[in-house]
């Protein structure tokens, strides 16, 4: 399919449609090719990222405390008992 420039800016989600479904859209502008809007292949993760992500997420739920960085007030409380 081919589309102007304009039809593209008016209608892009439609034509985001058409290329997930695996059209491919042709954009032009004063006549000629300027883009071209296809869709993506979805992928799977490799095995091994996979394997990673379940460490990493093991990891994270083992050494969880709840809290993931200190408050304010606690950060201006060790810098004024530091000061003396």
């Amino acid at each position: 399919m081919t589309a102007t420039l304009e039809q593209t800016q008016a209608d892009l989600a439609k034509f985001v449609s058409l290329a997930q479904q695996g059209e491919e859209v042709v954009i032009t502008k004063e006549g000629k090719v300027v883009a071209r809007l296809t869709g993506v292949v979805p992928t799977e993760a490799s095995p091994g990222r996979q394997a990673w992500l379940a460490k990493l997420a093991h990891l994270r739920e083992c050494t969880a405390t709840g809290r993931s960085t200190p408050r304010t007030e606690e950060i201006l409380e060790d810098l004024r008992s530091e000061r003396g």
